[in-house]
């Protein structure tokens, strides 16, 4: 089974019927809610080595000051303040009602990353993780939207959400929805094992239900956009035969424009919209993380068993 499969199903019939069109809850054979438990949070939180921004806290009216859950350390001679405090984050979740977010869990965690990269592959597009710890009947953010498709993975408790229509035009901006957003679109509870499809720009909001701690991990599809186009278009367009900087004389200034006018109408008979549309999309995918080798792997065995011995 690949990567998007085990999310979504059938995948033809996802992107037939939902890919940008609308939302929905899906409803995986094999429920991935294994990948990042809450006690394996607990271990990360209390080994001590996450920092901010990958670990914040955030109420529904913004974020919690840093200075609140982060305990300065002295590294390397100076003093570093970025460092999350784990018993202050239980207590700020426990007594204010914060959310735990983690931003680019694919960027720190093997397991996501591995799942992540594989949903890229499916998607021919930059996919992120991030997840989130809700304390019940409390949301951690207000109705808002996304630069991203979302799969939202319900991995612990139930959450509420509610999704609302998609932006009227290209001009919207991925930010908080002031106002009344209108009657949902969908409105569910999302269970242990289940999946929410968000499409990009819908506006939603989601509040954990029942008497337990709510989370859940969101894989978030990056579209090209505007900027991405222009970079990449300017990129090729620069990127030809280097010409003089300083051209002598008035003809081999002339013959310089003549050449990068060439060079401009070369590229751009050449080039597609689809094929400009592919390279910006590859260029925001970050690079494929690989293994090369391991740190027993470069001891060597005997090594390892050296040490062991001492």
């Amino acid at each position: 089974m690949g990567p998007l499969a085990r999310y979504v199903g059938d995948e033809q019939e996802f992107h037939r019927t939902l890919w940008r069109r609308t939302p929905a809850v899906l409803h995986p054979r094999t429920p991935l809610t294994e990948m990042l438990t809450v006690a394996e949070l607990d271990r990360i939180l209390d080994a001590g080595l996450l920092t901010t921004p990958y670990a914040t806290l955030v109420h529904e009216d913004g974020p919690v000051p840093e200075e609140r859950y982060c305990s300065p350390r002295v590294v390397l001679g100076g003093i570093d303040n970025r460092y999350v405090d784990a018993k202050a984050v239980r207590r700020l979740i426990g007594e204010e009602g914060a959310t735990l977010l983690l931003r680019y869990v694919d960027q720190w965690h093997a397991g996501v990353r591995e799942l992540a990269d594989g949903l890229a592959e499916c998607f021919q597009r930059q996919v992120e993780a991030f997840f989130f710890l809700t304390p019940p009947g409390t949301q951690g953010r207000p109705v808002h939207r996304d630069d991203a498709d979302v799969l939202a993975v319900q991995m612990h408790g139930s959450k509420r959400w509610r999704v609302y229509p998609g932006p009227p035009d290209g001009n919207w901006q991925p930010e908080r929805v002031d106002g009344d957003p209108g009657d949902p679109l969908l409105d569910v509870v999302l269970r242990q094992g289940e999946v929410l499809y968000v499409p990009r720009g819908f506006a939603h909001v989601a509040e954990a239900t029942g008497e337990s701690a709510s989370a859940h991990l969101s894989f978030t599809v990056r579209e090209a956009g505007s900027a991405h186009l222009y970079a990449v278009l300017e990129a090729l367009l620069l990127g030809g035969d280097g010409l003089p900087a300083r051209p002598n004389d008035d003809a081999a200034l002339t013959g310089a424009t003549n050449d990068l006018i060439t060079h401009f109408r070369r590229t751009l008979t050449s080039l597609t919209p689809q094929e400009l549309v592919r390279l910006a999309r590859g260029a925001m995918r970050r690079e494929q993380h690989t293994g090369e080798g391991s740190l027993s792997a470069l001891l060597g065995r005997s090594g390892c068993e050296e040490e062991v011995e001492r």
